[in-house]
């Protein structure tokens, strides 16, 4: 047995040794696995979000065909709602779009009549500064056209290249997100089976404990991660509807498109603040430059309501942690991966906290027993 372990241990050093030797060769090596698996990532990741939507209409039916004492048909359920889940997603983009859109051309068009209106004031405002344009007369003699006309052209013959490589990086983005949406409709559609098989590989291939401990953390997360996203929708609703509300009493110009908007970035936890609250103003100072500085301060008010009496209770709450571990976990999560970071590590954060204290009540009982009593 000892001999055993230490090959195992020889094996591993030496292994060590030879990745830390060649180090850019390992890591070329793990960026073309990572490029291969991303696809499968992300398709896991996109169904985990779409299952929880799923998973509370495939259980209101279940309710139904229980309270009308007739046989549920599984499968049936479960394709029914997916659709369902699909159709609700889309409708949910298409109302965002529909709100959306009008308002960006309208400001758009109102950035545009701004301008034109006061190009002529700009002009009349520099002839009646009598400004001198001597220097603009030199610097347009000393142009060399032919000289200028070479550096379009060899500017030109540089972005070609470019040009080309930005189509195949676009198409080859678009191609890995067509496979993902794929995977994740299999998966999804194809969920009972993944997990048995997971289970049935955790089980084979890891001792009784370990396979025990991994399959209590992934169920644990799942059911985390499921009231998280839950609450954060709910955190969302609640936020773009006082955002609205605030903006009408206020008298403040788009206050539909505000709304949405805040509940849109809202589903990014304390990040999508900034964004909603840059893009309310700039749209305000474009209808009514006199209103940013109220626009601001309106803006700054719901936030400061919505994050220290809204989001740590509706969300906290529905992960069990306390506010203030919401707020390291959406830290540490945001620094270390981003978007993405944030939404998974606050659930993450909550199955941690809660392993943890079970672990810890474990070993407090089992000192305080009796020696008879210790395992």
């Amino acid at each position: 047995m000892k001999t055993k372990q230490y090959l195992l241990v020889t094996v591993v050093g030496v292994s060590l040794f030879a990745a830390l030797m060649n180090l850019p060769a390992v890591l070329g090596f793990a960026k073309g696995i990572a490029g291969l698996l991303l696809p499968i990532i992300a398709g896991g990741i996109l169904a985990l979000f779409i299952n929880v939507p799923m998973n509370g209409i495939e259980n209101r039916l279940k309710r139904v065909f229980r309270t009308t004492k007739k046989r549920s048909p599984h499968k049936l359920i479960h394709l029914v709602s997916f659709f369902l889940t699909m159709g609700l997603i889309v409708l949910v983009f298409g109302v965002v779009l529909t709100l959306l859109v009008p308002k960006l051309v309208v400001s758009t068009k109102n950035l545009y009549a701004q301008i034109e209106a006061n190009v002529p004031k700009w002009l009349a405002y520099l002839n009646a500064q009598q400004i001198n344009a001597e220097w603009l007369e030199n610097l347009l003699s000393g142009i060399d056209v032919k000289q200028l006309i070479q550096h379009i052209k060899n500017g030109v013959d540089a972005l070609l290249p470019n040009v080309v490589n930005a189509l195949t990086s676009t198409v080859s983005g678009l191609i890995t997100v067509a496979f993902t949406a794929i995977l994740a409709i299999y998966i999804i559609l194809e969920k009972d089976r993944v997990c048995r098989h997971g289970r049935k590989l955790v089980s084979a291939y890891l001792k009784p404990a370990w396979a025990e401990r991994i399959l209590r953390f992934c169920q644990a997360f799942q059911a985390s991660f499921t009231k998280f996203l839950t609450g954060q929708c709910t955190e969302a609703l609640i936020l773009g509807l006082l955002m609205f509300a605030s903006f009408m009493i206020f008298r403040l110009p788009y206050g539909s498109l505000v709304g949405v908007l805040t509940a849109v970035c809202a589903i990014i936890p304390y990040v999508g603040a900034f964004i909603s609250g840059a893009v309310s103003v700039f749209l305000t100072a474009l209808y009514d430059p006199t209103l940013a500085i109220r626009c601001v301060a309106v803006y700054l008010a719901v936030q400061f309501v919505e994050n220290q009496l809204i989001y740590p209770r509706v969300v906290g709450e529905s992960v069990g942690l306390p506010p203030l571990y919401t707020l390291i976990a959406a830290m540490i999560g945001g620094n270390l991966f981003g978007i993405v970071g944030i939404l998974f590590f606050i659930p993450l954060m909550a199955v941690a906290i809660d392993l943890v204290r079970e672990d810890a009540e474990q070993r407090l009982k089992s000192r305080n027993a009796p020696p008879g009593r210790r395992r």
